[in-house]
């Protein structure tokens, strides 16, 4: 599944949201890429006081005034209305000699949040036509906490979509596979400090009606028994906690937020489907799945450094699943990840193409160290850790599943740019995901263009 969900980063004055090993020389070749990105970094955290006035500031905040001098001329940040945003976001994936339906993807979604505090209700969609996720909530009185709540998403791809086994494509089990899900429920939500609007503890519970259905493409095996289309009923139960100051280009500033989800799902009509060659994620006919997921982030100031220019932000997400197969199972990364407080709930594993890593259980962490080299510019470096179980190969050539490290570093800048909007570059090598150079081979870089403006 290619999940196009881009409600990430957000412009600047929009909301913020078949060989099995690797050789040296293989690696040693992306090395200096990785020593440029650190200098970079380190330039501008050199260079970027005397840029300034030379004075440590505070950091200008989400939605607030702010007034400095760059190269001797004054600049005045308006206050802007966070509640209210819509904004366009577009990118592009590259990732050489990855998954070759995804070494090169684009991507992009319209984004819409508005919070009608005096009327207690709220609206946030994530809209790209093949994918749409919509949230709206209505509160039973003006001021009372608790919340009616109405969901909607869907995939609609018209083509059929393969699974990678160590960066090889496994044609054979090439489907169309389609769904929609529209739920209601209830939740509690209620503000917390900082006091901004994004700071709630939110709590709700839904029931999600849908359906899904499948057919062959032409790369479909002649042994693969396809699903049954079917009815599925899902409860979801979902925690959001938000207590972050996020500062000018809508990055995670100071604070911390939890949450995660849970769901129970059901298939009225379901039945044994897959290739006998093809047994993970595990093929089986039972008809119900059960799977958790959470997330926790902190960012503050580094240890025995004043400023607050330099920053370090940790985050952590994790998973777990029972009777999760090929349809049910998570999804890694699945999206580009960013820092409105419902898209921070999405993991991040740098390195990754869309959705190419399908696991029952995960567990990821990073941490980045980010600096403020201009109010508008924030160049940052990141590692990352996890460990993710996913299909590798058997000496015989079956599948099997298996929980391996897939350690990652890399770096990157967030920017203002031209005509009031946003722009992020990052670049990441992940050494422990497979890539295809003529064979399998262990490690594999990855260059992300995130665009976003304000309509």
């Amino acid at each position: 599944m290619i999940d196009l969900s881009t409600a990430g980063s957000i412009p600047i004055h929009a909301h913020g949201d078949v060989s099995r090993g690797a050789h040296t020389d293989e690696r040693s070749r992306h090395m200096p890429i990785h020593n440029w990105m650190l200098a970079l970094a380190i330039c501008l955290m050199v260079i970027s006081p005397r840029i300034a006035s030379g004075e440590d500031t505070d950091t200008p905040l989400a939605g607030q005034p702010h007034q400095t001098e760059i190269f001797g001329q004054e600049i005045h940040v308006p206050p802007r209305d966070r509640r209210h945003v819509t904004a366009i976001n577009m990118g592009m994936n590259w990732i050489p000699d990855g998954p070759k339906r995804l070494e090169l993807l684009p991507f992009g979604a319209l984004f819409i949040w508005h919070n009608w505090e005096e009327e207690n209700r709220r609206f946030r969609g994530t809209i790209s036509g093949v994918f749409n996720d919509i949230q709206y909530q209505h509160g039973l009185s003006s001021t009372s906490p608790w919340f009616a709540a109405m969901t909607f998403e869907n995939v609609i791809i018209p083509f059929g979509r393969y699974e990678y086994v160590e960066g090889q494509a496994i044609k054979d089990v090439d489907l169309q596979w389609n769904y929609f899900f529209a739920g209601m429920g209830f939740g509690y939500r209620t503000s917390v400090s900082p006091g901004f609007q994004d700071n709630v503890v939110e709590v709700s519970l839904t029931y999600e009606p849908g359906y899904r259905w499948f057919d062959r493409s032409s790369k479909t095996s002649q042994n693969f028994t396809v699903p049954q289309n079917t009815y599925e009923g899902r409860v979801h139960a979902r925690l959001r906690v938000d207590k972050f100051e996020r500062n000018l280009m809508e990055l995670l500033h100071h604070g911390v937020a939890f949450g995660g989800d849970a769901i129970y799902g059901h298939r009225s009509q379901w039945r044994q489907w897959g290739d006998p060659e093809f047994e993970t994620p595990d093929n089986h006919d039972d008809p119900t799945f059960m799977l958790a997921s959470f997330y926790a982030a902190l960012a503050g100031k580094v240890p025995f450094v004043p400023t607050e220019r330099h920053r370090l932000v940790v985050t952590m997400y994790g998973g777990i699943g029972k009777n999760l197969d090929r349809f049910s199972t998570f999804r890694l990364p699945g999206r580009p990840t960013g820092y409105e407080w419902e898209a921070l709930s999405r993991p991040l594993i740098p390195g990754v193409a869309f959705n190419e890593l399908f696991p029952r259980k995960y567990a990821i962490a990073n941490l980045t160290y980010r600096y403020e080299a201009l109010f508008f510019l924030y160049p940052y470096i990141r590692g990352t850790w996890s460990a993710i179980e996913r299909a590798r190969f058997n000496g015989d050539g079956s599948i099997r599943n298996q929980v391996d490290m897939l350690p990652a570093v890399g770096g990157g800048i967030v920017s203002g740019a031209p005509w009031g909007s946003q722009i992020e570059i990052n670049y990441s090598y992940n050494f422990g995901i497979y890539r295809d150079r003529h064979g399998p081979k262990l490690g594999g870089n990855s260059v992300v263009v995130f665009w976003s403006k304000l309509l």
